[in-house]
C-alpha cells in the first residue's frame, strides 16, 4: 500500500498544490488549531504543508506527519523558519511518539488510502494513543452525498486558472471501495494522470471504529463553514471524535 500511495502522489506532485489551493478550509483549521491556547497539534498526511501552515498560526507546537518523502521534503523547505513545526516522514499506521496532543488534524482525509480493515483499526490506535484528555481527533472525511456514491465526475480549473482538474470516482455503494483517477491539463494538453484505490467513510463506520479505539464521535459538520452535517445535502463530512 505504502509503495502505491507514494507512486500516485510522485505522479501528481508538479499540480499537488495548485490543486488544493482554492480548497477554501484555511480558517477552520487556523479555529480548529485555537482551542486551547498553545494548543498541541498533530497532523496526520501533511502533504506538502500547505495545511500545516494554517494550523502553525495557532498552534503552540504542531508535529506534521507525512508517508511520502517528496511531499514532506516539499513541506520542510515552505516551512522553514517556524521552530514550533516539526515534520516527520513516517507512516501514520506506526507512529509511536513520546507526547499527547490536543488536537490531532487529519487533512483532506489520508485514511482514504487505506482499503483495508486492518489498516484503518492501526490508524485509528495511533490516534488514540496520541491523544491528551479533553483532546480532539478532526478527520476531514472521505465521503460523497448519496446520489454521487457509484460514479462522481468533477472538473474545475485550479490555480492560476491554467491548470484544468478531471476527477473520476467509481464506487461499490456496499462497500465503498473505489478507484480514483485524476487528469491534468495545461492548454488543453493532457500534462499527467495517476488513480489509487480508496475507501469512502460511512457515519456508521467512523462511530464503529472510533469506539473500538476508546473514542468517541462526538461531532459532525458539513462544510468548512462548520454548519451541521446533514445525510442528503451536504457537499462534505467532517467528523470530531475525543476520548
Amino acid at each position: 500500500m505504502a509503495t502505491e500511495v507514494q507512486d500516485y502522489y510522485h505522479r501528481i506532485l508538479p499540480f499537488y498544490e495548485a490543486e488544493l489551493r482554492d480548497r477554501g478550509d484555511e480558517a477552520f483549521w487556523v479555529r480548529m488549531a485555537g482551542e486551547p491556547p498553545g494548543c498541541r497539534v498533530l497532523e496526520l498526511g501533511a502533504g506538502t504543508g500547505r495545511a500545516t501552515r494554517h494550523l502553525a498560526q495557532k498552534a503552540g507546537r504542531v508535529v506534521a506527519s507525512e508517508l511520502s518523502p517528496e511531499l514532506i521534503a516539499q513541506a520542510r523547505r515552505k516551512l522553514r523558519g517556524l521552530p514550533h513545526v516539526h515534520l516527520l516522514a513516517a507512516d501514520m499506521r506506526e507512529l509511536h511518539l513520546q507526547e499527547k496532543f490536543d488536537l490531532i488534524a487529519a487533512v483532506d482525509d489520508p485514511f482514504v488510502h487505506l482499503i483495508e480493515d486492518e489498516d484503518r483499526d492501526r490508524a485509528f490506535a495511533v490516534v488514540a494513543e496520541h491523544l491528551a484528555p479533553g483532546g480532539r481527533f478532526v478527520l476531514d472525511a472521505a465521503w460523497f452525498p448519496p446520489e454521487d456514491r457509484e460514479s462522481l465526475i468533477k472538473e474545475r480549473t485550479a490555480g492560476d486558472g491554467r491548470l484544468r482538474v478531471r476527477e473520476v470516482w467509481r464506487c461499490d455503494p456496499e462497500s465503498r471501495l473505489c478507484t480514483a483517477r485524476f487528469e491534468y491539463r495545461q492548454e488543453g494538453r493532457l500534462a499527467a494522470e495517476a488513480s489509487f484505490p480508496g475507501r469512502l467513510w460511512s457515519v456508521e463506520e467512523l462511530r464503529e471504529r472510533a469506539g473500538a479505539a476508546g473514542l468517541r464521535l462526538s461531532r459532525l459538520w458539513g462544510d468548512y463553514d462548520f454548519r451541521a452535517w446533514d445525510r442528503g445535502s451536504s457537499p462534505r463530512l467532517i467528523a470530531e471524535m475525543k476520548p
